[in-house]
């Protein structure tokens, strides 16, 4: 049809605002339709997600078979009361050392009070309580 028109009406068909308007919103809405076709394509698919479902129902039945294994095998249950024999004479040595950083870190926090440096004795006090392993509840 455009064709046929003139040369006049062609240029101020090709020039209008309207038309100009319409085409950016044709070339938008395609570049939309495009982005939620790639979307939808990049969705995982029924199959995907029965796959993911019977890949952690394995998982899971996996796990309660070793948990099972590890109740019923003797040697797993010594090699636990081993270990735990050998921890407590390692604390004897190093509750002397924690007694003495301590009492090191409370010196200094006299100190910074007496300084009047209350960032540092609140640093110093959390320290403290870091390696005494106390917990400090917020109220």
């Amino acid at each position: 049809m455009s064709n046929s028109w003139s040369k006049e009406d062609r240029v101020h068909f090709e020039n209008s605002e309207v038309m100009k308007q319409l085409e950016k919103n044709l070339i938008e809405n395609y570049k939309k339709l495009e982005s939620i076709q790639k979307k939808i394509a990049a969705a995982p698919t029924q199959e995907d997600i029965q796959n993911t479902k019977d890949m952690t129902a394995a998982l899971k039945a996996m796990n309660n078979e070793l948990n099972a294994a590890a109740a019923d095998d003797p040697e797993i249950k010594n090699d636990s009361a081993d270990t735990s024999m050998d921890a407590d004479d390692s604390n004897d040595d190093n509750l002397a050392d924690k007694e003495a950083v301590l009492k090191d870190l409370r010196n200094m926090v006299k100190i910074a009070l007496e300084q009047k440096e209350y960032d540092l004795v609140y640093k110093i006090e959390r320290t403290i309580d870091s390696i005494s392993d106390k917990e400090v509840v917020c109220e």
